[in-house]
């Protein structure tokens, strides 16, 4: 079997998360029963991973908001109907981020070497020298998952941002913001499960002074490793923001990183992204709901659409990225592919008026209803459990970073499957076991879909090794020049 790369999951996450006795947690290589709720069961725990030969992978280090602690879902249904300890739910809503991210990555390293006899072990890489063909285990890299984590009760973000600049555990990349409003940045709406808490509706405009100097701090390479930023649930105009700043300090030869991803499908141009919209747009007090007509795909074998959520790629910063060298991980979210009806966005008052006005004027006024946010129904064209049409999806997003990017993007892509993020995973892959055949059905199905595609003329040639480099090859290349 083919050694495999995953650029963003959580193989820690939900064993982290099952007592408030670290003694009494289960072990990362353990998996939870099957639930009815597809987005509790295991998707990548260390036992996947292994089974799915997934070699290297970047384990995403995240403590849940607070906004998410106190819904009733995650207080009392989750702990119901899976090994959620309500302690820890509790735990998450009195103690410290910073703390918390040390304590996760503490219990990941605790089932390091659970069976080495079997290879079931796990090493952490300090530098790609180490990565060895015979490793029979897993190699991880670190990430941090939202500027929330840097936060501890008395100390500064960007001393917490010192240590772990400095620290033994090897940290690849922070994802600057999450699900929730914080000062470094505004983020993108992507919260589904949890309605009517405006803690999860995105606040004020773009990148702050604070985020700032966050990037700065993470990039320097004379205090500690340099950490790279993932552009991941950063909101449209802190992204733009982000690659004006860059540009500005002479970030150029520091890739970009956007490591669990979908695409709009479509422009940031405002009158490309006005042509998407449906329905006026409503107002309540400070947010705004955006009602959205999905960009349609590629329509062989399968008809396709795009989810045009602002926390998906916009077509102008696929070229950013990978004329910074940067890499772009697949998503392996049914939503974030497009396969889901796109329900509404929210967008803060400013940003909204900012993206409209052709990013110049965040006072900008439009059109709008003023009244309570409007809740939508199922679309039937969605509520289907095929696989192939999901595959379609995510051949779809995969083929549009080439299409803008041209065949260079081949070599700047890979598998960022954010799986036990509390995603629901794509029907054609539920979990980190069923990559490899995740390669061979791409193999199998790429090919038609670039015929089928007329807008592009793809290079169908050795459909086998571009497969392979999205898999695993590129991330390698990308690593021993990035991370040593």
């Amino acid at each position: 079997m083919k050694p495999i790369f995953d650029f963003h999951c959580h193989p820690s996450l939900k064993a982290f998360l099952t007592h408030h006795d670290p003694d009494k947690r289960q072990s990362c290589w353990e998996e939870h029963p099957e639930s009815l709720v597809t987005i509790l069961n295991s998707q990548s725990s260390l036992n996947q991973l292994k089974k799915g030969n997934v070699k290297l992978a970047v384990a995403a280090i995240y403590a849940i908001e607070r906004p998410i602690t106190a819904s009733f879902w995650i207080q009392y249904l989750a702990p119901a109907i899976s090994p959620l300890d309500p302690k820890m739910v509790k735990l998450s809503t009195e103690a410290n981020y910073f703390d918390l991210m040390l304590e996760e990555i503490q219990h990941l390293e605790k089932s390091s070497q659970y069976d080495p006899a079997n290879g079931k072990t796990v090493r952490f890489l300090r530098s790609m020298d180490e990565l060895q063909d015979d490793f029979p285990g897993i190699n991880l890299l670190l990430s941090i998952e939202g500027g929330h984590m840097l936060e501890d009760f008395g100390k500064k973000a960007t001393d917490n941002l010192r240590k772990v600049k400095r620290s033994h555990y090897p940290f690849l990349y922070l994802t600057l913001t999450h699900l929730t409003q914080h000062p470094l940045s505004t983020h993108a709406y992507g919260m589904k499960l949890i309605k009517g808490n405006d803690a999860f509706k995105p606040k004020g405009i773009g990148l702050r002074q604070g985020g700032k100097d966050i990037i700065d701090l993470a990039y320097d390479d004379t205090q500690g490793r340099r950490i790279l930023i993932d552009v991941k649930h950063m909101s449209l105009v802190s992204r733009y923001e982000l690659y004006q700043y860059r540009q500005e300090k002479g970030y150029d030869d520091i890739p970009i990183l956007a490591t669990h991803v979908g695409v709009t499908g479509i422009s940031w141009d405002p009158q490309v992204i006005t042509r998407y919209l449906d329905k006026k747009i409503r107002r309540q007090g400070d947010y705004y709901q955006v009602f959205y007509k999905q960009p349609a795909g590629i329509s062989a074998p399968k008809e396709t659409f795009f989810n045009p959520w602002s926390i998906n790629l916009y077509d102008e910063e696929i070229d950013i990225i990978l004329n910074s060298g940067g890499l772009i991980g697949m998503n392996m979210d049914q939503r974030i592919m497009g396969a889901d009806k796109v329900k509404a966005e929210f967008y803060s008052g400013e940003e909204l008026s900012f993206i409209l006005s052709g990013y110049q004027d965040q006072s900008k006024l439009f059109d709008y209803v003023e009244q309570e946010f409007e809740d939508e129904e199922d679309d039937q064209r969605f509520l289907t459990l095929h696989r192939k049409l999901h595959l379609c999806h995510f051949c779809n997003n995969l083929l549009h970073v080439v299409k803008v990017g041209g065949e260079r993007a081949w070599d700047q892509v890979c598998i960022g499957s954010d799986f036990d993020g509390l995603i629901d995973p794509i029907n054609n892959c539920n979990n980190a076991t069923e990559l490899p055949r995740l390669e061979e059905e791409l193999i199998e199905l790429l090919p038609t879909m670039m015929e089928a595609d007329p807008s592009y003329s793809y290079d169908t040639s050795d459909i086998e090794g571009k497969v392979r480099k999205l898999m695993y090859d590129n991330a390698v290349v990308f690593l021993k020049k990035h991370f040593g």
